[in-house]
């Protein structure tokens, strides 16, 4: 099954990809637009939010693309 994988910002400031639908979260705890999830980078659970695809920049799409979470929603 292929994944959307989407670049999120972590609350620490850091960029990784996460599989992020809209009606399922299994790892997460959904508030809003935002998310309570552990993160891939700092190892604690943290504020995430989807960054705007105006926004990615290729040093964020690089930086994001080193660091995947588990791939579950």
């Amino acid at each position: 099954m292929a994944r959307d994988w989407t670049v999120v910002r972590c609350s620490g400031g850091d960029y990784y990809e996460t599989v992020w639908e809209r009606w399922v979260s299994f790892k997460a705890v959904r508030l809003g637009r935002r998310r309570f999830q552990r993160c891939p980078i700092h190892g604690r659970w943290e504020m995430v939010q989807r960054v705007p695809e105006v926004d990615l920049t290729p040093q964020i799409r690089q930086s994001a693309a080193g660091h995947r979470d588990s791939g579950r929603p």
